[in-house]
């Protein structure tokens, strides 16, 4: 509250001041706008790998293979677990593409944002509506980023992955509260999930068993082994016997194993420089917090350390292999989980934080509308480039009537989900083939071209990221291809 003359008291707490309230409606008001434009962004051609990702999730439901050996033409390229192709089964629902990338966009977004939410909550910083602020806040402060705006422009298995070892540190949070032990299954659960979706979550293992073990928590420890070992033979008992066994070694395991470095320490400095520089969006939140901390004569409650200490050892023991990623061919700074998580415990403390009385709610305010219109600001500016779109586009479309119109006569490279939508079968993703051609795993031509049609209209709606299934189709008196490159969604 504030006295008649205008100054402020120190029994104003920050959270339940009109500028905290203001922040909350920049936040509920412009986060949705920006997100109709990933939405739509998401949905469109032009990031050509959401169909791609999206298409094993098709062809799992109609019993097609979505692993396959290095003798098959049939490569969808997907080297993750299983994990993410059943949860978007969803967006199978969709008679068509757009609609269905549609679903697996929101779905992605709420895969980002509710673990979040939760783990406020179980932090016991914000329930209800904060909460829910919470959570809008992560996506504005990751969607403002250059680099964590991936995950949402992409339909990609990090949102499952992240959202489940963040689930996974809540549920293993509850489980050491006295006569909560049951939560451990949940937690054993959670986490099988994230390494079954992305092969670098299994660091969390060890991330996990260390912050047991340090809490004197022997006795779970051993139980949480238990656990995994039960439940990890369990589960990829069954992976293996649905999708195969050499088929899973082959795309999780031995194909990484074969890609080359991309670099060295030369590499990894600039991709930090890069990621650094994106991080300035999130200074003014950061200086926001680290004032209203110090001038905080509160202690942080020990349940609220006791989480931050598990998703601390969950960033740092998950460092080491994000790094090794960024390094390797095919990886990126997508795979640096560590920065998710350090952002999750900001947040926490940040809420703390706005609990407290503060003396100056203006000063105060002004930073924390700052701290919210740089990020906001920056995807805006992200929305605004021209690759960036505010209208539901029908490409996918476009493609999807061209297949049914005449089967059996085009092979699209970057877009297996129109083939499978349309006549239920798989054509090599041209990323894939460049995979397995890099790691040295090439496929045989033969077994490339029997894979698509006799003598196809290959299709690449341009601006094509890569056009590397063309040097199996070089000769075209031998392969009887045609060539067509569409740019405006024109009938060729």
């Amino acid at each position: 509250m504030t006295t008649t003359g205008g100054s402020s008291r120190a029994t104003d707490v920050f959270a339940q001041t009109a500028w905290f309230r203001a922040g909350a409606v920049l936040l509920l008001v412009t986060l949705p706008v920006l997100l109709w434009s990933v939405l739509c962004t998401a949905a469109s051609s032009g990031v050509p790998w959401n169909a791609a990702r999206l298409a094993p999730t098709f062809a799992f439901a109609q019993g097609l293979p979505i692993y396959a050996l290095r003798e098959s033409g049939q490569q969808l390229g997907w080297f993750y677990g299983p994990g993410f192709v059943v949860w978007n089964l969803p967006a199978t629902l969709a008679a068509s593409p757009t609609p269905a990338l549609l679903v697996a966009a929101v779905w992605n977004i709420l895969t980002w944002l509710v673990p979040v939410a939760v783990v406020l909550r179980a932090a016991g910083v914000a329930t209800g509506g904060r909460a829910v602020v919470g959570a809008v806040l992560a996506g504005g402060l990751w969607l403002g980023n250059m680099v964590t705006n991936y995950g949402f422009y992409f339909i990609h298995v990090d949102a499952l992955c992240v959202g489940a070892g963040l689930l996974a540190c809540v549920f293993l949070h509850r489980a050491v509260q006295p006569g909560q032990a049951r939560w451990l299954a949940a937690a054993t659960a959670a986490l099988l999930l994230a390494i079954w979706t992305k092969q670098l979550a299994v660091m969390l293992i060890p991330a996990m068993l260390g912050w047991l073990w340090r809490s004197g928590q022997r006795e779970l420890t051993r139980r949480l082994v238990f656990q995994l070992l039960v439940g990890g033979a369990v589960s990829a008992i069954g992976v293996f016997w649905y999708f195969g066994t050499q088929e899973v070694i082959f795309d999780l395991w031995l194909i990484h194993t074969r890609n080359p470095w991309r670099g060295g320490a030369a590499l990894l400095w600039a991709e930090l420089g890069r990621l650094t520089a994106s991080a300035c969006v999130w200074i003014p939140l950061i200086i926001l917090v680290g004032w209203l901390r110090r001038t905080d004569r509160r202690k942080i409650p020990a349940s609220t350390l006791s989480l931050l200490s598990l998703l601390g050892w969950c960033a740092i023991w998950q460092l080491p292999s994000g790094l090794t990623a960024v390094l390797k061919a095919g990886g990126g700074l997508n795979s640096l989980h560590t920065i998710h998580y350090l952002m999750v415990m900001l947040l926490i403390v940040a809420f703390h934080v706005f609990a407290q009385p503060v003396a100056s709610p203006t000063r105060v305010g002004l930073l924390w509308l700052t701290a919210l219109a740089v990020p906001l600001g920056n995807a805006a500016v992200f929305a605004a480039n021209p690759g960036s779109h505010w209208k539901i586009p029908n490409s996918h479309e476009h493609m999807l009537a061209l297949a049914r119109e005449q089967p059996g006569r085009f092979y699209f490279p970057w877009n297996p989900l129109v083939t499978l939508m349309a006549e239920r079968r798989i054509q090599p993703l041209d990323d894939a083939l460049y995979c397995l051609w890099l790691a040295r795993l090439e496929p045989p031509v033969e077994a490339i071209r029997a894979a698509v049609p006799a003598s196809p209209v290959i299709f690449y709606e341009e601006p094509a990221q890569s056009r590397f299934a063309l040097r199996y189709f070089s000769k075209t008196g031998e392969s009887g291809a045609s060539l067509v490159r569409d740019a405006k969604g024109g009938t060729p």
